[in-house]
């Protein structure tokens, strides 16, 4: 099955926030209530399995990676069982964890038993409604590091990512949503309202300095309507000079952000 099928699987259920069958499970979107929790259980699902070069590890199954790695300190499999818990809304759930006899990592929700094909079929539906960033292995390790390189500068440059409470209030504040309404809000909801937010008011913000005559955009494409798509490119490289610079303690202009250019 290609990408685009998988996604239209439950691509209504994603838009109208309908919850998804998936064999006896009803599984229901994150709300903001657990945004904070949700993500942080989330790391579960986010191990770069595929970047260690062992033969062993690159043959197993994810969930069995996920098993093997669980301890104390990063205990993964209580983390996706509290996510199970949170995607049903049954916090009595009764799941068990183990291998069967032919040591493939399996679990057991109800007294019904789910293989590692389950597993990444409820992986993918709960990280694909919640906005959860996987790592994409059809792209090399050292291209994937260098992509999240550039997202940091880009961050170092246009300063601190505001708190979650603080996202929430910017919501509040630019449109009728109250608080209490946003507290119930399906966590992609809520991102696609930021994002959509933060477009409305950058459109009209560059779209008014264009057209009072002081100031003059080279590239005209660069204003983008607020409801244009907001996907992101793939492939966001930094050049290697701007690392270098970043090492040396220049302020560095990253490609295609206009930023920390020499006037």
């Amino acid at each position: 099955m290609d990408k685009k099928n998988e996604w239209s699987k439950y691509e209504l259920n994603y838009i109208y926030d309908e919850p998804v069958i998936y064999r006896n499970l009803t599984i229901y979107p994150i709300l903001m209530r657990d945004y904070l929790s949700f993500f942080y259980f989330a790391e579960c699902f986010t191990m770069d399995k595929n970047s260690i070069s062992d033969v062993k590890i690159i043959s197993m199954t994810y969930i069995n990676y996920m098993y093997e790695m669980s301890n104390e300190d990063k205990p993964y499999i209580a983390y996706f069982d509290a996510i199970l818990r949170m995607i049903t809304r049954k916090p009595d759930l009764k799941v068990a964890y183990g291998k069967n006899p032919k040591g493939k990592a399996i679990f057991v929700i109800e007294g019904e038993e789910y293989s590692a094909k389950d597993f990444e079929e409820l992986k993918s539906i709960i990280c694909k409604w919640n906005m959860v960033e996987l790592p994409d292995e059809t792209i090399q390790k050292e291209i994937r590091d260098n992509m999240k390189l550039a997202q940091e500068l880009r961050g170092r440059n246009s300063g601190k990512m505001a708190s979650l409470e603080d996202q929430m209030i910017c919501v509040m504040i630019s449109t009728p949503l109250s608080l209490d309404e946003i507290y119930k809000l399906p966590v992609r909801k809520f991102i696609k309202i930021l994002e959509r937010v933060d477009a409305r008011l950058h459109y009209k913000i560059y779209l008014s300095a264009s057209m009072s005559g002081m100031v003059e955009f080279k590239d005209k494409s660069f204003i983008k309507h607020w409801m244009s798509d907001l996907s992101k490119k793939k492939l966001d490289l930094v050049p290697l000079e701007k690392i270098q610079d970043t090492v040396s303690g220049k302020n560095p202009s990253i490609r295609g952000s206009g930023k920390g250019k020499k006037k």
